[in-house]
């Protein structure tokens, strides 16, 4: 039986990876990534589970990021004149592409020892993408499989344990931050260049900073993301630094002191809960945040 996705032996020798690998599948024919079934796709979510825009540059700020002028479904169909970048949240909402992403991080998990893809969290993005436009300069949240299936694209890819490419403060995550982060040209002389084609992948380590260049067609790329035990873990603890951040008292990283690494995840968890039921109740994520922060919320990124 043809896999779906194909992990080279010895790839993957924990279950978190530091450094990037390459990965092949057979997806790139597969009817669910047409430009119909996508544009479908688009027109039947929610609005905040699209996002998409106008031409941008890595280093583009979020607060000035151009539209397009388009619905989603009109930029699917447009997308090779459209000069647009669009990301479909959550696909997996659609019960064909749960069951691809499903089967795709089992066969991951089969072909390592249940080291990548034995998942938590499973999300699945497909990202279209129109001719030579950029993904600007982010960082993610969680493990991912980035699947190439039409087209073809650049990653500069960098190490997020580098402070000359990402500084603390802005490794660190907080409610509503946008993903995206600070570039600079001179960063490029740093950063691993990988290009992918249609039938290969890379996997990026959580956290790693990347920018991605658009080939000169149409892109399409199938993003399979996942927690782990230990990634939520991490995730925890960067909302936590953040926060006392916030209030002047910056942290050493995740793992110079395991004690207080677990104390502060258990207050995460304690207090997490209250924050969404106050969030949920006003109605408003700054309104919450200056509950729980007062002023140390403002300035906060949206």
């Amino acid at each position: 039986m043809i896999r779906l996705i194909e992990i080279e032996p010895g790839s993957a020798s924990s279950p978190l990876p530091e450094a990037s690998f390459r990965i092949r599948h057979h997806l790139a024919d597969h009817p669910l990534f047409q430009l119909d079934r996508l544009a479908r796709l688009a027109a039947s979510l929610p609005a905040d589970r699209i996002e998409f825009n106008g031409p941008v540059e890595p280093n583009q700020d979020p607060n000035l990021t151009p539209s397009n002028g388009m619905t989603p479904e009109e930029t699917v169909r447009r997308i090779e004149h459209a000069k647009s970048w669009m990301v479909i949240k959550n696909a997996e909402s659609d019960p064909e592409y749960k069951a691809l992403l499903d089967a795709c991080l089992d066969q991951a998990a089969e072909q390592t020892g249940g080291l990548m893809g034995a998942a938590l969290d499973r999300q699945a993005f497909i990202f279209v993408t129109s001719p030579g436009n950029v993904t600007p300069f982010h960082s993610d949240p969680e493990q991912n499989f980035l699947l190439q299936i039409r087209g073809s694209k650049r990653m500069s890819l960098f190490d997020h344990r580098d402070r000359e490419i990402v500084s603390a403060e802005d490794s660190e995550l907080f409610p509503g931050k946008h993903r995206n982060l600070p570039y600079r040209d001179e960063l490029e002389a740093k950063a691993t260049h990988q290009h992918i084609e249609p039938g290969e992948g890379l996997f990026v380590p959580i956290f790693d900073p990347h920018w991605v260049k658009n080939g000169d067609a149409v892109s399409i790329s199938f993003s399979i993301t996942w927690q782990t035990e230990d990634t939520q873990r991490l995730v925890r603890l960067s909302y936590v630094n953040a926060v006392l951040r916030k209030f002047g008292w910056p942290q050493a990283p995740a793992g110079i002191n395991v004690t207080w690494d677990w104390v502060k995840i258990a207050a995460y968890q304690a207090l997490r809960p209250v924050y969404d039921a106050v969030k949920k109740l006003v109605g408003d994520r700054r309104k919450a945040l200056a509950i729980f922060l007062g002023r140390k919320a403002s300035g906060v990124a949206a």
